[in-house]
């Protein structure tokens, strides 16, 4: 393989991990690390917010709380998971569905 070609390919594969790692938002970009309150000054309310703990080990648990964005109707969401008050992940999630009003 040229290097050229190895170099486009090492561009497109950390290109795209990147833009998993972050998420853009009106007003700014949110990535890993940051707290509930930034993210929300960043990107306003999510449409879906749940919070639970769940126990890592005997009598240790962790605070988890999981926000939904959902950034155009042809766009993927994203899930945002925040534990002990941190943003640990951003993923990936379905694009959006229409929905059918029911008589």
């Amino acid at each position: 393989m040229s290097g050229m070609r190895m170099s486009i390919l090492i561009f497109a594969l950390l290109s795209s991990a990147t833009a998993f790692g972050n998420m853009r938002c009106e007003y700014g970009t949110v990535r890993r690390g940051l707290t509930p309150f930034e993210v929300l000054q960043r990107c306003g309310d999510a449409a879906f917010e749940q919070t639970r703990l769940e126990l890592r080990e005997p009598g240790y648990y962790v605070q988890v709380d999981e926000w939904v964005y959902q950034q155009g109707t042809n766009k993927f969401q994203r899930l945002l998971r925040f534990e002990n008050g941190r943003l640990r992940k951003i993923e990936l999630l379905d694009k959006p569905r229409g929905f059918s009003t029911l008589y």
